[in-house]
């Protein structure tokens, strides 16, 4: 009996140190121009973060929607023995009813640029709304400067004017728009920030376009 728990046990924590997985689903990639550019399946969080990075005049900013969902999840054992499968479609972002989060990351800024959420433009299909709130995720102090230890990660509000005024380090922004997620496999998903995210003396960025574009990520 205490010989068939011992190797009972031991089985167990074979299975679980051999289990490992993958899952994948949908997201929207930004582009900008009349098409979109070619698009392979992002294989890890690194390549689905490096392909919405955009190098416009000024600035670098890169892109995302709170709109990707994952369509499968598979955990495997030992050599690709299937232990279970989920083929619902989730979203994998926590989100408010009626509100759609589009994040910005901005850097290597050639200029003084001024953020203004709420004249942000996002439009699917027919329908466009204009940002209702912007944030600034950060690391904040209890005195609510931002440090860069000891502090808490938060999003605070930047009000209808925010002056992005350190040009050596990356702004990761945020904008609330008031309506549901887009569903990522629309090809007609657009924003406009020409508007929301200005420098005196430089052009206006283009209009960003979004494509369905697959991912799919192994995890042990």
């Amino acid at each position: 009996m205490i010989r068939r728990r011992i190797l009972g046990t031991l089985a167990l924590g074979v299975l679980i140190a051999g289990c490992a997985g993958f899952k994948g689903g949908w997201e929207s990639v930004p582009y900008v121009g009349d098409a979109p550019p070619p698009l392979a399946d992002a294989q890890t969080p690194y390549e689905s973060r490096e392909r919405a990075r955009l190098r416009l005049d000024g600035l670098t900013i890169a892109v995302s929607i709170d709109n990707q969902v994952r369509t499968y999840d598979t955990q495997v054992y030992g050599y690709g023995v299937p232990l279970s499968v989920d083929p619902r479609t989730l979203r994998t972002q926590p989100g408010q009813s009626g509100r759609t989060r589009v994040r910005i990351e901005v850097s290597g800024m050639r200029g003084e640029f001024v953020f203004h959420p709420q004249l942000a433009r996002l439009a699917v299909g027919d329908k466009a709304v204009l940002g209702i709130a912007g944030y600034e995720f950060a690391m904040w102090g209890a005195a609510g400067q931002r440090v860069s230890s000891g502090g808490r990660w938060e999003h605070r509000a930047t009000g209808d004017r925010f002056a992005l005024q350190d040009r050596s380090r990356a702004y990761l922004l945020s904008i609330d728009f008031p309506l549901e997620p887009p569903s990522p496999e629309s090809r007609a998903i657009s924003l406009d920030l020409s508007k929301a995210l200005t420098a005196p003396g430089l052009p206006e960025l283009p209009v960003i376009r979004f494509a369905p574009g697959r991912w799919k990520h192994g995890y042990t």
